[in-house]
This record gives structure tokens, sequence and C-alpha cells, in this order.
């Protein structure tokens, strides 16, 4: 949990949203997001921006990643698919719960639920898959080099 805490508290955009880790279980992990009328999509609805979503996904997959593989590594999200079941209002908290579905030395395979608090209602489903142990590896655009230039 010291982790966890560190993580929310560390991450900046996590820390604006008002993030929190809820829990920890093994390779599980339920952070929540305690809406607020600037996260409304528009000024006349109380429909939450999906953004918000995008960010609790990340943000939750990302610990469920540090909880299976028991260390802090660095990591790069690679894809982040959602499924929008229908909208989430701003009633109340959101909570993600997201799961470690396999974990490789290089790769993260991560499901992610998110809810409504106070129903537990489904609101969208999310994939994400984590490169580990970014540090100091380079990457360059054109390949190998350029031969015969």
């Amino acid at each position: 949990m010291t982790t966890a805490w560190q993580f929310t508290e560390q991450v900046p955009h996590g820390r604006d949203l008002g993030m929190q880790v809820v829990s920890v279980n093994g390779n599980q992990v339920c952070m929540s997001v305690t809406t607020q009328p600037w996260m409304f999509a528009e000024d006349n609805t109380e429909e939450i921006c999906t953004s918000v979503l995008y960010s609790l996904a990340d943000s939750a997959s990302g610990l469920a990643v540090f909880a299976e593989a028991r260390e802090l590594s660095p990591i790069a999200t690679l894809d982040l698919r959602m499924d929008y079941l229908r909208p989430a209002s701003g009633e109340s908290a959101l909570l993600a719960v997201a799961t470690c579905r396999h974990l490789t030395d290089e790769v993260a395979f991560i499901h992610c639920d998110i809810f409504s608090e106070g129903n537990r209602e489904l609101l969208a489903t999310a994939n994400a898959t984590f490169m580990r142990n970014t540090q100091g590896q380079k990457f360059h655009a054109g390949g190998r080099g350029r031969e015969g230039a």
C-alpha cells in the first residue's frame, strides 16, 4: 500500500484528478475518483468526460502491473482500448478494478472494469498493454541507419 500511495501522490495527473487507491489485492487494484463539476463533458449535463475514465483506467492498470510484478520499474502504456456501456454520471464516485491477466519480462496485459460506486453499475471495460523495463531503451524511427547514402 505504501507503493500505491506513492503512485497516486507522485503522478501529478492522478493527484490533480483526486485519484485514490481503494485496495491492492494480489494482481488486482481498485482505484476511485470522486467526480467534480469541472469533470462534466458540458456545462448543462452531469455526464463525466470520457478522458477522466481513460485516465482512471490507465492509472489503475499501471498500478496493477506493479502489484503483479511486486517491484517498481519503468513502464509505458502501449495500448488502451475502452468500450463504453453507458454514460458516467457525476452523481457518484467512479471505481476502476484492474487485474493483471498476464505478465512477462517485457509486457503486461491488463483488464479493467469501471463502475459507478453507488450501484456498482458497469460503465466501461478496458484492456491495456504495458511495456515493462523501458528505462534506457532507445528506439530509432529510421531503423538501423541509411545504407548506401
